[in-house]
C-alpha cells in the first residue's frame, strides 16, 4: 500500500500538524528518503515527536516503517502502458456517458424541496470534492454546507430534519464510520444522496439516490500496489451543475 492510500484511509485522524508534515513529504519524497527524524521536524519546524506521532496514526511502527515506504515507491516508479492510460480514460468516459443521459430530476426535486443541503466526504479527496460541489452549485443559486470532519458529523445530528438532505462522498461505500453516519441520517429521516464507484456497496443501498460512476483499480506494480481514478467525482459535480442549470431555465 502507499503512503497515499495510508493518508486517506487514516485522514480524520490527522491534525494540522500533520497534514503539514504530510504536504512537505508529499513535495519531497526523494528527500525524505534520506533525512534522519530530526531532520525532517526541522524541515516542518516540528517536534521529531510529533513526527513519530504522525507516523502512528497512520497504523506505521515508526519513522523507520516510514522511509521503507518512500524507498520502497521510488524503486517501483509507477510504470503505466497504453492499456492502463486506455483504462482509465474508458472509464471516464463510460462515466460521463451515464451522466449525460441522467436527467437528474430526482435529484432537483429533493433540492427544490430541502430546507438545506449538506455534503460529507470520507476521505482527502473526497472532502475536496465536497468543496468542489458546493463551488460549483454557488453558480445555480444552491448554498451547500460542507461538514469538514467527525466531530461536526455527531453535532449536526441534533438540528437535521426530514427536510433536509445529505451528500455523502465515498470511493467504495463500504467506510464504516460514512455508513454509520448514513443510518443516523436515515433514523432522522434525511434524504441521502450518496456518490460511489459502481457496484453493490452499503453506502449506496442506504442511499435514497445513488450516484455511480466508473473506476477500477490499476495494478502499479508486482506488488499490486492499486491506483483508483477519482477524476469522476469532480466530473459528477460538473455534470450535476449544468443539468441544474438547464432544469431551473428550461
Amino acid at each position: 500500500m502507499r503512503l497515499e492510500a495510508l493518508i486517506d484511509e487514516n485522514y480524520e485522524k490527522l491534525n494540522e500538524s500533520d497534514l503539514h508534515i504530510w504536504n512537505y513529504i508529499l513535495n519531497h519524497k526523494k528527500e525524505c528518503q534520506a533525512m534522519s527524524i530530526q531532520e525532517l521536524a526541522s524541515k516542518c519546524n516540528v517536534s521529531h515527536t510529533t513526527i513519530l506521532r504522525f507516523t502512528h496514526k497512520l497504523g506505521l511502527q515508526g519513522y523507520s516503517e516510514m522511509k521503507i515506504y518512500l524507498k520502497w515507491e521510488n524503486k517501483q516508479q509507477n510504470q503505466f502502458d497504453n492499456i492502463k492510460v486506455e483504462n482509465i480514460c474508458n472509464d471516464i468516459e463510460k462515466t460521463m456517458e451515464v451522466m449525460k443521459k441522467r436527467d437528474f430530476y430526482d435529484v432537483f426535486e429533493l433540492f427544490e424541496k430541502s430546507d438545506r443541503i449538506y455534503v460529507y466526504g470520507s476521505g482527502a479527496v473526497q472532502k475536496n470534492a465536497a468543496e468542489d460541489l458546493k463551488r460549483n452549485m454557488i453558480f445555480g443559486n444552491k448554498l451547500i454546507y460542507v461538514l469538514e470532519g467527525k466531530s461536526e458529523t455527531d453535532i449536526i445530528l441534533d438540528i437535521l430534519s426530514s427536510k433536509d438532505v445529505f451528500f455523502l462522498l465515498s470511493l467504495s461505500g463500504n467506510n464504516s464510520f460514512m455508513n454509520e453516519f448514513a443510518c443516523k441520517l436515515k433514523q432522522k429521516g434525511v434524504k441521502i444522496i450518496s456518490v460511489t464507484q459502481i457496484g453493490n456497496n452499503k453506502l449506496a443501498s442506504l442511499s435514497d439516490i445513488s450516484l455511480q460512476f466508473y473506476t477500477h483499480p490499476v495494478l502499479l506494480n508486482e506488488n499490486k500496489a492499486e491506483f483508483y481514478s477519482t477524476t469522476q467525482f469532480f466530473l459528477i459535480n460538473q455534470i450535476l451543475l449544468l443539468k441544474y442549470l438547464e432544469y431551473i431555465n428550461g
